[in-house]
């Protein structure tokens, strides 16, 4: 099956576990509605296209975005706004209120190789904690000073 839109209605969930469900599809945009999530896991599905950041990164207690074992493509980039919510922004900004949350980002996907290559169906991540190959786990996590 896929992943239902109405899940963005449900105002109270704090956890969604949907991995390894044989889902197929994109990743709605309705999730960024769920404002009180702290963990979206959808590993291990069927599910493709581009994640969609722009409404992911408007959940401001999202701490763990798990999307490994997706053939997800498109590219992350670190000045995108999932990556914004990576970078401790307190760190180096005083006047900052609110520090990022996002405290962990895998997928199954490579860092980035620039703009001149083109890796097709590949996702290309700047900021991922983790990166997941087919057959083992490859370890990018940024240094965030």
């Amino acid at each position: 099956g896929t992943i239902p839109s109405e899940l963005g209605r449900l105002s109270f969930l704090r956890t969604l576990y949907l991995g390894r469900n044989n889902l197929v599809g994109t990743i709605p945009t309705e999730l960024g509605m769920i404002k009180p999530i702290a963990s979206i896991s959808l590993q291990y599905n069927q599910l493709t296209g581009v994640i969609p950041e722009s409404s992911l990164h408007r959940i401001p207690t999202l701490r763990f975005l798990q999307l490994e074992g997706n053939p997800l493509n498109g590219k992350i980039e670190m000045d995108g706004p999932l990556c914004q919510m990576r970078v401790d922004k307190t760190k180096n900004d005083e006047t900052s209120e609110q520090k990022r949350v996002l405290r962990v980002l895998s997928a199954t996907c490579v860092p980035s190789v620039g703009d001149d290559e083109s890796l097709g169906d590949m996702l290309e991540c700047d900021c991922c904690t983790r990166c997941f190959a087919k057959e083992k786990e490859v370890d990018h996590s940024p240094a965030f000073s």
